[in-house]
């Protein structure tokens, strides 16, 4: 759709991108939300502290993990998809390894395959490292 509204290239993808994007992201920061632990809200009500310090004290702490491990997530997810949509006319790595693989020009085809294997490698690996520090704070 955003191939015909935008025109094929790099724009039309990372409006792709970011439409879908922002939907699971939502979903996913709703769900944190309503699955935050409402005896601690209670207990610095109790305390008697104010609207700002429940909110710096009891929500933040609960969410701001969960948070950062969904972008994390959702980075993974936008790294790979970036791939094949360049190679249905969304510009950027995708389209650069379907233009040499429709001019057979296979060493160059391969240097992109091996680009994108090891860049999302690399994303993978360091996301996992940083999720795994967030959540058992090590």
């Amino acid at each position: 759709m955003f191939i015909k509204v935008a025109g094929p290239g790099p724009f039309a993808g990372v409006l792709t991108i970011s439409i879908s994007s922002i939907g699971m992201i939502t979903k996913l920061y709703i769900e944190s939300i309503e699955d935050i632990d409402k005896g601690i809200l209670d207990a610095l009500d109790a305390m008697g502290a104010t609207t700002i310090q429940k909110i710096r004290y009891g929500i933040i702490p609960q969410l701001s993990a969960n948070f950062i491990s969904v972008a994390i997530y959702r980075f993974e997810i936008n790294v790979r998809n970036a791939t094949i949509l360049g190679l249905v006319g969304a510009g950027g790595i995708g389209f650069t390894l379907i233009s040499a693989m429709g001019a057979y020009r296979w060493t160059d085809a391969a240097a992109c395959l091996w680009g994108i294997i090891v860049v999302v490698l690399l994303v993978e690996f360091f996301s996992t490292k940083l999720r795994h520090k967030l959540i058992t704070g090590e």
